[in-house]
C-alpha cells in the first residue's frame, strides 16, 4: 500500500501478519529478546546494550534511562556500573549527574554494534535492499530503533533519485519474512532537517573525490 507521508512524499508501507508466519506464535513475542536472551541473561543489561549500540550518538542519565526502558532505578544503576567497569560504556559528570555513552575505543564496540544491528533487523534491511536499488544514496532508520529502543517495526527512509517504489515494497516484504518485523518505508529525494533528530543514518553511498 502506497500512502503520503507527513512531508508530502510517497511512502511504501508493507505489513506482515504474524499468523502468516507458521514458525511464530500468535502471542506477542520479542524476537530481539528471544535471540539474545540465552547469551545475556539480564534483560536490563540487554535493554541498555540495545539503547546505546543501536545509535552511538545517544547518551543518557540514570533517571532518564530508567523511564525510557521502564526499569527500576536500582537495576539500571547496577548494570550501568557493570558496563562502565567493563569499559564498554564511559561516563562524565555533569553537575551531580553522570552522563553515560558508548566507549568507541573499546575493542568490542564494533562487534556489539554488529550484533545489535543484526538482531534488530537493520542489517537484513541493508543487505537485501542496498545492492538491488540503483540510484539509492542513503538509508535512514527512524522511530524507536533510532532512539535505541526495542521495536518490532522498522521505520526507514530510502533516499535517492528515481527509486522504484514497487520494487522497494517487494524487497521490504522479503525482509519482513526474514526477520518477522514490520517494515514502514518512505521514499524521498532527500532527508529533511526535521527528520534528522528522529532518524539514524545506517548506510550511505560512498562518494569518490576527483
Amino acid at each position: 500500500m502506497i500512502k503520503r507521508n507527513f512531508l508530502g512524499k510517497q511512502s511504501v508501507r508493507t505489513v506482515k501478519k504474524t499468523w502468516d508466519l507458521p514458525w511464530r506464535s500468535r502471542e506477542k513475542t520479542n524476537p530481539t529478546i528471544d535471540l539474545l536472551g540465552p547469551l545475556i541473561t539480564s534483560k536490563t543489561r540487554l535493554k541498555l546494550l540495545l539503547r546505546f549500540f543501536l545509535n552511538h550518538n545517544l547518551s543518557g542519565y540514570l533517571q532518564g534511562l530508567s523511564k525510557e526502558l521502564d526499569e527500576n532505578t536500582n537495576s539500571i544503576r547496577v548494570e550501568l556500573n557493570r558496563l562502565e567497569e567493563a569499559g564498554i560504556l564511559s561516563s562524565e559528570l555533569e553537575g551531580r549527574r553522570k552522563l553515560y555513552r558508548v566507549n568507541d575505543q573499546h575493542p568490542l564496540t564494533e562487534n556489539l554494534t554488529a550484533i545489535v544491528r543484526k538482531v534488530t533487523g537493520v542489517d537484513a534491511l541493508i543487505d537485501r535492499v542496498v545492492g538491488r536499488l540503483p540510484g539509492l544514496e542513503q538509508v535512514w532508520v527512524c522511530g524507536d530503533l533510532a532512539q535505541g529502543l526495542q521495536s518490532e517495526i522498522i521505520e526507514c527512509v530510502f533516499v535517492g533519485e528515481d527509486l522504484d517504489e514497487a520494487y522497494i515494497k517487494e524487497l521490504c516484504r522479503r525482509v519482513e519474512e526474514l526477520t518477522g518485523k514490520t517494515i514502514n518505508a518512505q521514499v524521498s529525494t532527500k532527508i529533511h532537517p526535521e527528520q534528522l533528530e528522529q532518524c539514524l543514518l545506517v548506510w550511505a553511498q560512498e562518494t569518490h573525490e576527483q
